[in-house]
């Protein structure tokens, strides 16, 4: 299947026809503008939203319901205020990804969660591991009824022991299924080549977790084998 096509221009799409399209876009008032334009000539596979707020400042719209939206936000704000917004959220087909590198946001991950808001926690350098463990146990172990946590849920239900398993797919950052083609910013980088790690000394060619994280963490203390593999035996 064609991998589906990341952009981050609105003026792309006259030279696009019949694509899957994810569009990125950091102004919430572009929402159903983006949807109306992408869906004239070609198929909209999701809206990522990348705001530089907290969850509950956005200002949902009901005229969102149609859009499946990807939000990456600071953080969630006050839990009063996002008791607020239940019902709305409840009606619309939207995630949220919340960066790593902030403490408080395993927390509100959780808090998400327990809503039965789906949500996820983005891995990075700055992840606190501990925090990280603690969220994997609570996604996949906890027995109350709650909403899935990315990337736990992915690995989960994909992952056998025999081939990779490129969380990276959940945040759209997997070159088998997601192109940036047309995407003004180089996105090489973030792409790692598998096979060098067996090539060149490297201590991710002798860890257990690989298969998962696939060398994300080389160049830092890394719990890969911890956070991705104990809840796959329970």
């Amino acid at each position: 299947m064609e991998p589906i096509l990341i952009i981050n221009d609105l003026n792309l799409l006259a030279q696009l026809k019949n694509k899957r399209i994810i569009l990125e876009t950091d102004n919430v008032e572009m929402v159903k503008p983006i949807h109306d334009a992408v869906e004239i000539h070609n198929s909209l596979f999701c809206i990522t939203l990348k705001i530089n707020q907290n969850i509950t400042s956005v200002p949902f719209k009901e005229e969102w319901q149609s859009i499946p939206l990807v939000i990456y936000s600071n953080g969630l704000g006050m839990k009063r205020d996002l008791k607020g917004l239940l019902p709305i959220l409840k009606e619309l087909n939207v995630k949220f990804f919340l960066d790593g590198a902030k403490k408080e946001n395993y927390k509100a991950v959780q808090t998400l969660s327990s809503f039965g808001i789906y949500s996820g926690i983005v891995i990075n350098e700055n992840a606190d591991w501990k925090r990280l463990t603690d969220l994997m146990y609570y996604a996949l172990c906890e027995k109350v009824p709650h909403a899935p946590v990315e990337p736990f849920q992915f690995v989960y239900e994909m992952y056998n022991g025999r081939t990779l398993v490129d969380y990276g797919r959940v945040f759209f950052d997997d070159p088998v299924c997601f192109s940036t083609e047309f995407h003004r910013e180089d996105t090489e980088k973030h792409r790692v080549n598998w096979q060098r790690f067996f090539y060149e000394p490297s201590p991710c060619a002798a860890c257990a977790g690989w298969r998962i994280c696939l060398g994300k963490f080389e160049n830092f203390v890394c719990w890969a084998q911890h956070i991705f593999l104990k809840p796959l035996s329970i």
